[in-house]
């Protein structure tokens, strides 16, 4: 494929390991960085480029997690090495563009979870943009854009804000990661957006037209819950971005970064009290992994607060709050639920069970989950994951026990145990 025809942009921050070298000047060495895509929905992929605008050799290298699987025609300026699972580019001195392609499309579960057709296309920057170490200057700063492109009547959508002009590309920030890209759902094509300020965020609903994707439910909902969520979770990002779909992808929800996927098909508020689009603000308020074996802590949680939320907002009552936690515990019962990695179904039922009873010890002597869980957060923002050793301290630290944790935790089974 001949390379993209843009020209040189500018952009924003992009951060990244530091090899050896000292900058010659008392500033700090800085460079640009540039993301741009193009959407070509009659292959099902998309062409790719990432541009290094630098006036000295700050940028010294970037290494890719590149599949050839699923990434494929690189090419550009510099040296370029390819393997099987990485690529290594070696921008020149004054800067420099890789580009390459990416296969769209991706199947989950024997359904496609990213999607890319003649009037729509639903995918993760990330899965554009992949996983990168990069080489710089000690102390080099550098600042990161993203422009979208595809047919001329589409739209393009972001967790940065819209990307419909690749002259004004928007700018991409990310303070919790050194290697600033593009990340989160995106959404291109022929759509249907609701936009409104909620709780001082920017909240966007984006979903292809004629798809039966209630846009105006959902933003109803999230003028109604989101604030009481924000309580619990001060720092939820500053911007949100949730994407619909067609009929013929994953009938769940997922969460990525400042955003979330949503299918059609799926209820604001559940027959039994539970939420998916809740449970799934919950995993992006919170926005760091579980360690290792503890995937039931960030899936407990996010089943049980996603009640919780329901319950202080007055979307559902007391009463039929302590049935939705009954009956989940009642599933757990039936199908053997277990702590788990990774969590699901009757398991994460078990692990809101446990949740809820931690959440009636601190209450016990007068502290709040609340309290914990923002702790817990903040410890793992720190240590790149949460884990069970973490929670046991924050609660410790409010003055609860952790009997009801170790107890449960001595349960947990690994994922080849699973059924």
């Amino acid at each position: 494929m001949k390379p993209l025809p843009w020209k040189a942009g500018v952009g924003v921050a992009i951060v990244l390991l530091a090899c050896a070298q000292q900058a010659p000047a008392d500033d700090p060495p800085a460079y640009d960085v540039m993301f741009k895509a193009r959407l070509l929905p009659a292959e099902a992929m998309a062409q790719v480029s990432i541009e290094i605008i630098q006036a000295s050799h700050v940028l010294r290298a970037l290494d890719l997690n590149a599949p050839a699987s699923r990434y494929a025609d690189f090419s550009g300026d510099g040296s370029i090495a390819v393997t099987n699972e990485r690529v290594e580019w070696l921008p020149p001195e004054t800067g420099g563009v890789l580009h390459y392609t990416v296969a769209v499309d991706r199947l989950r579960g024997g359904v496609h979870d990213m999607r890319l057709t003649a009037d729509w296309g639903v995918f993760r920057l990330d899965h554009l943009f992949p996983r990168a170490n990069a080489r710089t200057l000690v102390g080099a700063e550098s600042t990161s854009t993203l422009a979208l492109e595809g047919p001329v009547d589409w739209s393009f959508e972001t967790p940065y804000g819209p990307a419909n002009d690749a002259d004004k590309p928007v700018s991409v920030i990310n303070t919790k990661r050194r290697f600033d890209r593009p990340m989160g759902w995106a959404i291109a094509g022929k759509l249907g957006i609701r936009r409104d300020r909620i709780a001082e965020r920017r909240v966007a609903v984006a979903a292809p037209v004629n798809t039966g994707f209630r846009r105006q439910d959902t933003l109803a909902f999230l003028r109604w819950t989101l604030p009481t969520l924000i309580d619990i979770f001060p720092t939820f990002p500053s911007r949100l971005l949730v994407v619909g779909s067609g009929e013929k992808m994953w009938r769940g929800g997922l969460s990525a970064p400042a955003s979330l996927y949503l299918h059609p098909t799926r209820p604001l508020v559940s027959g039994n009290a539970t939420s998916t689009l809740l449970h799934e603000l919950v995993h992006v308020a919170i926005a760091t992994p579980a360690a290792q074996g503890d995937d039931w802590i960030v899936e407990g949680l996010a089943e049980y607060y996603s009640l919780e939320i329901l319950r202080r907002s007055g979307g559902i009552s007391e009463r039929r709050f302590e049935d939705a936690l009954e009956h989940l515990a009642q599933w757990s019962t039936r199908e053997d639920g277990r702590l788990t990695d990774p969590s699901s179904g009757a398991n994460t039922a078990y692990a809101a069970g446990v949740i809820q009873r931690i959440a009636a010890d601190l209450q016990s002597v007068g502290q709040s989950l609340d309290t914990v869980v923002q702790g817990l957060i903040d410890t793992a923002a720190s240590t790149g994951a949460l884990d069970r050793e973490a929670l046991k301290a924050e609660i410790e630290r409010a003055g609860g026990s952790s009997t009801t944790l170790e107890k449960a935790a001595s349960e947990t089974r690994p994922s080849q145990d699973l059924r």
